[in-house]
């Protein structure tokens, strides 16, 4: 037993599960988490590290990681999920009545990689992401999801899988999404379907624990679905309100996740005045669309007027994320 695990199956043990953003400075403690059946363990590491560096702040890419901020600073990663927004057509095969085969199906994570490490694989611009968000709709590909505590008869692994379940709403909800998917080894199927996910294509006879399986959810499915399963809500989905720009966007993302002004300024390669500009442009579009939306912070004392109107509009967009997300009419 590691001395994280007797950690943190003490009964005293308190954990402080965050979820964050994938940063470029995580993909090295990224590789501890890339799971066994993706078959990546003969890529060289670099190349691997050099490609999740890439890909950390492009707009086709969802990834998040969870860190417990009760564990010493060199072991707080816990979990780790990469989800792309694949291009128009890329996995209609795959759709219901799709041609992909079982085999096919099985490998789709593995040929995504072949085809983003060899750079044959043109992901979304934002641009386009914000078409399809004003039209037919996103489509995401959850390449993986792994967290270090894997055994669900632990509470601790149970409370990260609790978390992960949170993060999935965060991370993706707000688009117009057509279509979920996520590859997963036969192993996690239990909590992969009571997420609300479907399995896409029929396992093997013999299929072993480790054998990697296709599940997902199209809107249509998803429309014929109660509310309350983890998937099901992310394809509920109106259009913004305030249209803000892309380093609103942006900024309000971050600051969704406590980031300080430090660490704002720092992200986004603005000053602090800069930073202010941008909170200010941000509050002044937002009355400009909805004039009663900050009510009496308006009145507010001179040095608290700025913190109160910032947490009116965090409060309402981490409800709102289609306000996080890109919108172009074509």
């Amino acid at each position: 037993m590691s001395d994280t695990t007797a950690l943190t199956d003490r009964a005293d043990f308190v954990s402080q599960l965050r979820l964050r953003p994938f940063r470029r400075h995580d993909a090295q403690e990224a590789v501890d988490l890339i799971p066994a059946w993706l078959g990546l363990d003969s890529k060289p590491k670099e190349e691997l590290v050099a490609l999740w560096a890439r890909l950390a702040d492009a707009p086709a890419v969802v990834s998040a990681v969870q860190e417990d901020m009760a564990l010493p600073p060199s072991q707080r990663l816990q979990a780790w999920g990469l989800t792309l927004i694949m291009p128009r057509g890329w996995l209609t095969p795959y759709l219901p009545g799709g041609s992909a085969s079982p085999a096919a199906c099985s490998q789709a994570t593995r040929e995504v990689y072949a085809e983003l490490l060899s750079g044959r694989l043109p992901l979304p611009t934002e641009r386009e992401i914000g078409i399809a968000n004003a039209g037919e709709g996103v489509v995401f590909f959850a390449l993986h999801y792994s967290q270090h505590a894997s055994d669900l008869s632990r509470p601790y692994a149970l409370r990260n899988l609790s978390a992960a379940n949170e993060g999935l709403r965060v991370m993706h909800a707000g688009y117009k999404v057509r279509a979920f998917f996520m590859q997963g080894p036969m192993a996690d199927e239990a909590w992969i379907l009571t997420a609300g996910l479907r399995r896409r294509h029929a396992p093997e006879a013999a299929a072993s624990a480790d054998r990697p399986t296709l599940y997902g959810l199209t809107a249509e499915e998803a429309a014929a679905m109660m509310p309350g399963q983890s998937a099901r809500v992310l394809f509920e989905h109106q259009a913004p309100r305030f249209r803000l720009s892309s380093s609103q966007r942006r900024l309000l993302w971050l600051a969704l996740f406590d980031e300080p002004d430090e660490g704002l300024v720092q992200d986004l390669g603005v000053s602090p005045h800069g930073l202010k500009k941008l909170w200010r442009g941000i509050y002044e579009r937002i009355q400009d669309v909805e004039p009663e939306f900050f009510g009496d912070a308006d009145e507010a004392a001179e040095g608290k007027r700025g913190p109160e109107k910032r947490r009116r509009v965090l409060a309402y967009v981490r409800q709102r994320l289609e306000e996080l997300r890109p919108w172009q009419a074509a």
